[in-house]
């Protein structure tokens, strides 16, 4: 008997999206094989309008930096079973946590655009926010640490 493929989200925050980049890479290897689990249900470059609901798997590359990355990485956590940190900065929340060791002065400096952009305080990682169930470090991710951590998910 055949088992429901698994609905996957890849969803980039705050970044240069160069994790989802190299996946496409990984994709022209794997995907075909890959497709008789999985649905794809949102990436960014490929489909760019999505419902955030009923995921089995996401990938979240970036950093929460802002009010908006956090709402989205909240709802996102609520509605899939597996969250994965795909690359260095969502686990770490680097380079864009440079600002998190800002002294006075310099946090001085940027309130104003922190305020106009709602910039959280602080940049955070995803596990600063979520729970997160799996991390592929790497910047970009390493591609035979994707495979073995997507696969462990996709073949549960």
């Amino acid at each position: 008997m055949n088992q429901p493929k698994k609905k996957v989200g890849v969803f980039s925050i705050t970044c240069d999206e160069g994790c989802s980049i190299y996946l496409i890479e990984i994709f022209n290897k794997k995907l075909v094989g890959w497709l008789e689990k999985m649905e794809i249900k949102y990436f960014l470059s490929m489909k760019d309008k999505v419902e955030i609901k009923d995921f089995d798997i996401v990938l979240i590359e970036g950093v929460i930096s802002s009010e908006r990355d956090l709402r989205e990485v909240i709802k996102i956590r609520e509605n899939t079973k597996i969250l994965i940190a795909m690359g260095t900065c969502a686990m770490t929340a680097f380079p864009s946590g440079q600002r998190n060791n800002f002294n006075a002065e310099q946090l001085e400096r940027i309130q104003p655009k922190l305020k106009e952009f709602s910039y959280l305080p602080k940049c955070l990682a995803l596990k600063d926010a979520v729970t997160v169930d799996d991390n592929i470090p790497g910047c970009p991710i390493d591609e035979k640490k994707f495979i073995e951590v997507f696969e462990k998910h996709l073949n549960a």
